[in-house]
């Protein structure tokens, strides 16, 4: 019957991909975006369960677009004014151990031309508790950064404490009052972290964070890290604000969301949904392609073979 898919044609198809090595090529190729496809959509999925769970178990609280009451483009730390827009997803809420504190997946996107690029990093976020922070910068120290440092100078080294220095490149404008704020003991806990932490900080708001995406299984230590390095700067003197004054970024973030409900990305509005939503969907996208380019091979070999 003719549309009939036989044994004897599926064989007819098997022993034209293998006498033609273009065609075995093509499938490969497809089988390899199918996989690759699959495998990543697979995996998020896990992951967002895996943290999920972690919610349940440790005094934390889920929400898939955190809902702060503020805009992070609005506040001092550099990150966020960086890319073009940004996106941030898959919050936890901490509840318990620190409330105000949350660890969520940030990502700011770069437009360029007729492309974008995107940059994944896993946040943890602090806002309150009466911080009133130097604006500073903290990263892993590179041989580029020292050799760099020879000419601008602009790393801040802290007296006594050399194997923070040696692991960390510390700037700010202030520098005698970034140096009040980094005391031995701050200095201490920063210099036990494991992994390559960054932290940054611009009145009331405190951030830690590291490249990438962190993993479900990583996310307890992630956590309690981000933790230490919160409290550190809470347990620091030099770090509150004076009796009777508001750090400058709570009074601009008071001024300007007084009243008003917590807004969301533009891109929201449009129904294009967060980045990694999008992510997810384009790797569907992605899958489903593999599969139909597979499925037009095969009738084409039958047709032609």
């Amino acid at each position: 019957m003719p549309g009939e898919i036989s044994a004897d044609s599926m064989s007819d198809v098997y022993n034209f991909v293998k006498a033609n090595r273009e065609y075995q090529f093509i499938f490969a190729a497809v089988g390899a975006a199918l996989a690759i496809g699959l495998a990543r959509i697979l995996y998020e999925k896990l992951r967002i369960r895996k943290i999920k769970r972690l919610a349940e178990t440790s005094g934390l609280s889920y929400e898939e677009y955190p809902q702060f009451g503020f805009s992070l483009r609005g506040l001092g730390p550099a990150l966020f004014r960086l890319g073009d827009y940004s996106s941030e997803t898959h919050g936890l809420k901490d509840i318990s151990a620190l409330p105000g504190a949350w660890y969520l997946d940030y990502q700011y996107t770069v437009r360029g031309g007729r492309s974008s690029r995107s940059y994944n990093f896993g946040l943890a976020l602090y806002r309150g508790g009466g911080l009133n922070l130097p604006a500073f910068e903290l990263v892993p120290e590179t041989l580029l950064g020292r050799a760099g440092d020879l000419l601008t100078k602009r790393d801040i080294d802290l007296p006594g404490q050399p194997g923070f220095s040696r692991r960390y490149a510390l700037t700010g404008p202030d520098r005698e009052r970034i140096m009040s704020v980094f005391t031995p003991e701050t200095a201490s806990v920063l210099e036990r972290l494991r992994g390559d932490w960054r932290v940054q900080a611009d009145g009331g708001c405190l951030i830690a964070f590291k490249k990438g995406r962190v993993a479900a299984g990583a996310y307890p230590a992630f956590i309690e890290e981000a933790r230490a390095i919160f409290r550190a700067f809470l347990e620091n003197p030099g770090s509150k604000a004076a009796a009777g004054a508001a750090p400058r970024e709570a009074v601009a973030a008071r001024t300007e969301y007084a009243g008003a409900a917590p807004k969301k990305p533009w891109y929201l509005h449009m129904g294009e949904g967060p980045i990694s939503e999008r992510r997810e969907k384009r790797s569907a996208i992605i899958a489903l392609i593999a599969i139909a380019a597979f499925l037009c091979a095969v009738v084409y070999a039958m047709i032609y073979g």
